[in-house]
């Protein structure tokens, strides 16, 4: 049941209307009921992933709980300091049982799913390197809708357990809606317990400001997908299955048009997720803050799928980068390296595993872990750069607001990111790097100028309804600026020019859209995560 589809549309409007009906105190178990149908559309034998997934995690953090409140019952009786500390310590360690335990199983269920079968076939491929002739089975587990996305939201509300920044949810059935939850089940955005759960069993009453504004993020995203990214998709799948015809200038206008797509197909599945939640009164953190805007790879990662970004941030990268054993490692390493590189590289050392954890969360190729150690590199070299930048910055202070200067840093930042990107793009990481040698090698103007865009299963109208489409964008982006929801400056416009903006966006998505049969348009692009 994609987002864009009729069938969506018509289970949005009856949810709706069940939802409104329906006693306030009940209303977040309407929600529960509607996520788990939403989620069995894709199969119900996924199910029992989803459900076992809650299952294992709602034992684990009641044991945690009743771990704690047993601790708080025996320090308050305690007398002393040191029987106080020693009684934390006890239960803290029993606790960090539970969660592992807990983490493992779910994590488990995560590797086992997605990644037996990329085990496998790199154990054949060096079973086939050394001369052995046996080969293993590839098991062919169907991936379950959302399994990424649903798995890491729910690690993160464990680990914020166990580190006692969030409460336990005691209603196993709160605990499934927030695990999910159907608008973000599918792509994110990766909620906090703490957050989400203050609107998400409010049971709001649907009013007319809810419904108006969750309709018009709806619309917003329906926009961007089928004017743009669906418009646009094919021309890109004739320039990727054909590299050895498309190289160069080819490659590039390839790499471009995959970003456009992206760009519009991800935020707009985002946008209906918000907007979908924001009807029932739901709040989901916002995802992106024109990514495109950035000046730098590290700006861009601030921008550009945020909540995966602070994941990663938050549960990975500095739990290891401050943990014990990396603590006495960089100790270890002053007396051979130096105050100075002791300091780095530990910090280095982090950051490219937690992007090959980055790549491989994306998905089980080595395309997707080149993608996520290359991110890593070019975030590493940034990071040893940056006395060498602040020099340059001192040197010339006027440039940080010269206006040229800074298009030519977010034109530089884009290309760069155009470029570790297209292993998205291409079936081998092989092809991808040959494809990036021929900017040097094949780069023909001339072929370009000759063959022409159209001649890429796209005719040149349809270019420029993706272009005018893509005009569109760049002035609601330019409405956002600021942090500011566009919306916000758009209520501020006289009221005939809001519905004439609303107006305008829905006849082109009416008109310009790409539809498939039976108005049901292409997959998003993350749903495969």
């Amino acid at each position: 049941m994609l987002f864009h589809s009729s069938v969506f549309l018509l289970f949005l409007a009856g949810l709706v209307a069940v939802y409104a009906l329906t006693p306030q105190r009940f209303r977040w178990f309407v929600l529960l009921v509607g996520s788990m149908v939403f989620y069995a559309s894709a199969g119900p034998f996924f199910l029992i992933y989803i459900c076992s997934t809650i299952v294992i995690t709602y034992l684990c953090t009641m044991s945690m709980r009743r771990l704690r409140l047993k601790r708080d019952a025996l320090v308050a009786e305690a007398g002393e300091k040191d029987a106080r500390r020693l009684l934390k310590d006890k239960a803290k360690s029993i606790a960090k049982v539970w969660a592992t335990i807990c983490l493992v199983l779910i994590l488990g269920i995560l590797a086992v799913v997605k990644y037996t079968d990329f085990a496998i076939a790199n154990v054949n491929a060096v079973l086939s390197l050394i001369g052995y002739a046996r080969q293993f089975g590839l098991m062919g587990f169907a991936l379950p809708m959302g399994i990424s996305f649903y798995t890491f939201q729910t690690v993160g509300y464990v680990i914020d357990v166990y580190r006692e920044k969030a409460e336990v949810e005691t209603n196993p059935l709160k605990l499934a809606l927030f695990v999910s939850f159907f608008p973000q089940v599918v792509q994110g955005p990766i909620s906090r317990f703490g957050e989400l759960s203050k609107t998400l069993y409010s049971g709001i009453q649907i009013n007319r400001v809810n419904l108006s504004r969750g309709a018009n993020r709806i619309l917003w995203g329906f926009f961007k997908k089928l004017v743009i990214a669906d418009r646009l998709f094919p021309a890109m799948a004739a320039l990727s299955i054909n590299p050895d015809e498309y190289q160069g200038i080819f490659y590039m206008l390839n790499i471009a048009l995959y970003a456009i797509i992206l760009f519009c197909d991800f935020t707009g599945g985002i946008d209906i997720a918000i907007g979908v939640a924001e009807i029932f009164g739901v709040r989901l953190p916002e995802n992106f803050n024109r990514p495109f805007y950035s000046r730098s790879i590290q700006e861009y990662w601030t921008r550009w799928h945020m909540t995966m970004y602070s994941w990663f941030r938050d549960y990975v990268f500095y739990t290891m980068a401050a943990s014990k054993k990396m603590l006495r490692f960089t100790k270890s390493l002053k007396r051979f390296v130096g105050n100075d590189i002791a300091k780095r590289l530990p910090v280095h050392i982090t950051l490219i595993w937690v992007w090959f954890l980055t790549g491989l969360w994306h998905g089980a190729t080595w395309n997707f872990i080149v993608w996520g150690l290359a991110n890593g590199v070019v975030l590493m070299v940034s990071l040893e750069l940056a006395p060498l930048y602040a020099r340059f910055n001192g040197r010339f202070p006027g440039l940080a607001n010269n206006r040229v200067y800074r298009c030519f840093q977010i034109f530089r930042t884009f290309w760069l990111m155009n470029m570790i990107r297209s292993f998205d793009i291409y079936d081998s990481v092989g092809t991808t790097f040959n494809m990036m040698s021929s900017i040097v090698r094949n780069f023909s103007l001339t072929q370009f100028l000759s063959v022409g865009i159209s001649e890429f299963t796209l005719p040149i109208a349809d270019y420029f309804s993706a272009g005018a489409g893509l005009l569109v964008v760049f002035w609601v982006s330019w409405l956002g600026r600021g942090e500011i929801d566009y919306r916000e400056r758009l209520d501020k416009f006289a009221w005939p020019l809001r519905y004439l903006a609303v107006g305008v966006i829905l006849f082109m998505t009416i008109v310009f859209g790409a539809y498939g049969y039976g108005f049901d348009a292409r997959q998003f692009i993350y749903n495969i995560f």
